[in-house]
């Protein structure tokens, strides 16, 4: 598949633009974009600006989203407040949350802010990330609503979404510790790009109803293969990833006063699963001002032992390398042109007739990068 290199501004404008066509206000569209850059900066094509019209276009066209709507404050503590999203873009009402809770971190050393009535907001790390910028440590998390993905170990019936979580140090040399991982094996978007690419997917990503593996990826949306929660199977450590699943629909649906996954109402009267959607997504993001614990340099200092410790581990064999979250993101990004992504040929082609349906001007293409394959 060929891949064609796009510049950042490029990508800011027509995410930008889409969004503003479909009922964003412009101001509001231009920090919608940012995430989505992001994540195709950073090589997660699945939250990047694949998800453009299908996620967040789409909703606000049919009004799922709101794209008048302004986040409200409703509680608010010295180091704490809970935000109203009022049902508008969750790359929107993240980014107004994690600058609030690192205001509040800058006050008192911790901010802690839950969002409720929300949606969809994209890549966890971008949120998480933005406390890097002002030597703090972040984390974000967000649940699906009552949006349910994957079954608890045991259970027939789908229960917790995929529920990411990011957590974000900086190092100083190092490169900075990123986790951002959803508390499934992988994301759902990472299993439907292998079905459009045609590529079978690992064992161990989804399981058929006797828990055999499947590695046809068309499987999932078929409703034969089923996304398994960290951990895989009871025996080898589900139950923690359903713990970390439970978690965040604690902290963002519980806390928050948002839709949980986990509800009595998701059972029919034959134990069959009542259909639920991704209204009244949660969030909940924290910041932690590294100066109130000590030096930040020392901290930088004692975290790039940490993570020299773990590059320089040796491999257990011929080709293979120790790395940490975040170190191959980074590597990634110093070896391809700063200014640019690459996108597949398919995805441009779906982006052009996006553009079309909303009346802007295409993506402009700086030079085609070649067979992929």
């Amino acid at each position: 598949m060929n891949k064609l290199s796009i510049s950042l501004d490029e990508l800011r404008r027509f995410a930008a633009e889409a969004l503003t066509r479909a009922g964003l206000a412009p101001a509001h569209a231009r920090i919608a974009a940012e995430p989505l850059v992001y994540a195709d900066r950073k090589g997660f094509d699945t939250h990047g600006i694949a998800n453009l019209g299908r996620i967040y276009v789409a909703k606000l066209k049919s009004g799922r989203i709101r794209g008048d709507a302004e986040p409200r404050i409703l509680e608010e503590g010295g180091a704490t407040a809970l935000i109203d999203g009022q049902d508008g873009l969750g790359l929107v009402t993240g980014v107004k949350a994690m600058r609030l809770a690192m205001d509040k971190a800058s006050a008192s050393g911790v901010g802690a802010v839950a969002v409720r009535r929300s949606s969809h907001f994209g890549p966890a790390g971008y949120y998480a990330e933005l406390a890097l910028e002002r030597g703090m440590v972040g984390i974000a998390m967000s649940n699906l609503g009552s949006q349910t993905i994957a079954r608890p170990p045991h259970g027939g019936v789908k229960i917790v979404g995929t529920n990411p979580i990011c957590l974000a140090a900086p190092g100083g040399e190092m490169p900075a510790f990123v986790l951002d991982m959803s508390t499934t094996v992988v994301s759902t978007g990472r299993v439907r790009a292998a079905a459009r690419q045609g590529e079978r997917i690992p064992e161990g990503w989804l399981v058929d109803e006797h828990g055999a593996p499947v590695t046809d990826p068309a499987a999932y949306d078929a409703g034969t293969g089923h996304l398994q929660l960290l951990g895989g199977q009871p025996e080898t450590g589900a139950w923690k990833g359903l713990g970390l699943a439970l978690w965040v629909d604690i902290l963002c649906g519980a806390l928050a006063g948002a839709a949980a996954g986990p509800d009595p109402d998701l059972f029919g009267p034959s134990g069959e699963a009542r259909s639920r959607d991704d209204r009244d997504v949660g969030h909940f993001f924290l910041a932690l001002d590294i100066r109130r614990f000590g030096e930040l340099s020392e901290f930088r200092r004692r975290m790039d032992r940490i993570l020299a410790g773990v590059v320089e581990c040796p491999a257990n064999g011929p080709g293979r390398r120790v790395t940490y979250p975040g170190y191959l993101e980074h590597e990634r990004r110093r070896a391809l042109r700063v200014d640019a992504v690459s996108v597949d040929s398919d995805l441009l082609a779906a982006l052009g007739q996006l553009a079309r349906e909303l009346g802007i001007k295409p993506l402009e293409t700086l030079v085609e990068e070649g067979d992929a394959a």
